[in-house]
């Protein structure tokens, strides 16, 4: 497990595990849900530009850590093969974060059913 997602009043949480935890050099990311603007699999956006890492770790085929292009900030703790769970935010430091974890479709069904 790469991430672990939990909702816990009324705040999303992850919580690299892991080895993960040091690459992403963060020990967990807290956002209100009211700033969850919703989730989803995107399969594609590990082809993407990630942009400039501030900090974090890239190797082939793992990212993470912050990232930043055009405006904006997004956090990446995946590695390649992992179906990515895509979570939009706003009024946040990150405008997305971009992770790899157990149960996607699970995980990106209890996001979009805790905010709606």
């Amino acid at each position: 497990m790469q991430n672990k997602v939990e909702i816990k009043n009324n705040k999303l949480l992850v919580i690299p595990q892991g080895i993960n935890k040091l690459a992403s050099l963060k020990e967990r990311i807290e956002v209100s849900l009211q700033n969850v603007v919703g989730a989803s699999i995107d399969t594609g956006i590990l082809n993407e530009s990630k942009g400039i890492k501030f900090p974090g770790t890239t190797l082939p085929g793992y990212w993470s850590g912050s990232f930043k292009k055009i405006g904006e900030e997004s956090f990446f703790n995946i590695k390649r093969g992992n179906k990515p769970v895509v979570i939009q935010l706003k009024n946040e430091k990150y405008t997305r974060l971009i992770l790899g974890v157990d149960n996607p479709e699970n995980v990106v069904d209890l996001i979009n059913n805790s905010i709606n």
